[in-house]
């Protein structure tokens, strides 16, 4: 929604908008995702921390 992006072009997030449409909607959305990571935690596996273990092929890396 356009009036989003305008909000948070002059420093009021849609986030902070209490007591409108909008709120309710971040809430829900909000809301929502937390209800699918707990229960995807409490389903699946942690996850794995990716251990880099060498450098190679990365373009910050002088040849």
């Amino acid at each position: 929604m356009q009036s989003i992006r305008e909000a948070g072009d002059i420093g009021h997030p849609a986030a902070l908008q209490e007591g409108t449409l909008v709120e309710g909607i971040i809430t829900d959305i909000t809301r929502n995702i937390v209800t699918q990571v707990i229960k995807r935690n409490d389903n699946l596996p942690a996850t794995e921390a990716i251990k880099i273990t060498t450098m190679a092929g990365c373009s910050s890396v002088k040849k």
